[in-house]
């Protein structure tokens, strides 16, 4: 599939690119397509890929022409996903993710990246902190202030624009991220990730992903496959307040007062909750069914803890 990128902006967008350049741009856009990937699998983007992903992700250069009019123009070829993976066994409780790969290319990864990252109405809970640092990354592409970078796949996929202005935005989404907090959350253990240093643990019918920077911590872990426990560790979150993932750092067996614990860590406010539980339960009547009986006894403050 054929993707084009073309450089405008600077005398040396004149349909030429120098190597130094091109191994910039090779490297900055490769570090984003990796971690958008794995924050697709995994639910977080700091994470090894298996050597079979990254093999996945290769994007080949076809043809580099322009002129001094035009800028540089780079004519790209990639292959949907699922035709480079073999034997790939997705997350059970994501079927769509399989119909996804179909037709989920690198390029698109990386196109879809810049657009969730700098359209104000994107879903900013798409993104998290490590993948925005890549992104930002991508801005030593930028010769002066004037370039710009189009990105587009001939219409298939909405095109979009980069400007070095645009960069600022995502370094605000950084800025704005929630820091880390160190949380206790009581949980079944449900799957073992295709990455060694990664579980999901559900917590009150929510998948959590958690990772350990200790193999050994994982290793030990799996004996609860199957069983409830209690994880401490430090919870990071994504741009909009949701949970990324927690960083275990102990766990135990549960004890009856953990029932406390039952609860996904959130950074969001009451506000951002209530839009968020509406959008997740977008194929339900959740919003409709809290309009239908409202006026009520219950005080706001028991709703929006409801809809937690």
């Amino acid at each position: 599939m054929n993707y084009d990128i073309k450089i405008q902006g600077d005398p040396c967008d004149n349909g030429k690119i120098a190597l130094s350049r091109m191994g910039v741009l090779a490297k900055s856009s490769s570090d984003v397509i990796t971690r958008s990937l794995a924050l697709k699998i995994f639910g977080y983007s700091d994470v090894k890929l298996p050597s079979q992903w990254v093999n996945a992700l290769d994007v080949q250069l076809e043809k580099v022409y322009g002129d001094s009019k035009i800028g540089t123009n780079l004519l790209l070829d990639c292959n949907p996903l699922a035709s480079q993976l073999r034997n790939f066994q997705t997350d059970a409780f994501k079927p769509e993710l399989v119909d996804e790969l179909k037709t989920l290319t690198p390029m698109a990864l990386l196109i879809t990246a810049f657009s969730n990252a700098i359209n104000e109405n994107s879903d900013k809970n798409s993104l998290d902190k490590p993948l925005l640092k890549s992104l930002i990354q991508f801005k030593k592409n930028f010769v002066n202030d004037n370039e710009t970078f189009y990105f587009s796949n001939r219409n298939s996929i909405p095109a979009i624009e980069i400007k070095k202005v645009d960069f600022r935005k995502i370094e605000l989404l950084v800025e704005n991220t929630p820091e880390p907090n160190k949380v206790s959350v009581c949980g079944k253990l449900d799957e073992l990730k295709h990455s060694k240093q990664s579980i999901v643990i559900v917590v009150d019918g929510k998948r959590i992903n958690a990772n350990a920077k200790d193999e050994s911590i994982i290793e030990s872990i799996k004996e609860f496959f199957g069983h409830e426990l209690v994880i401490t560790g430090m919870a990071h979150y994504k741009p909009g307040g949701a949970l990324s993932f927690i960083e275990i750092q102990e766990f135990r067996e549960p004890q009856s007062k953990d029932n406390y614990l039952s609860k996904v860590p959130s950074a969001m406010s009451a506000k951002q909750q209530m839009l968020f539980h509406v959008k997740e339960n977008k194929g339900t009547n959740l919003l409709s069914s809290l309009i239908g009986e409202w006026p009520g006894t219950e005080s706001i403050d028991e709703i929006l803890n409801d809809i937690d």
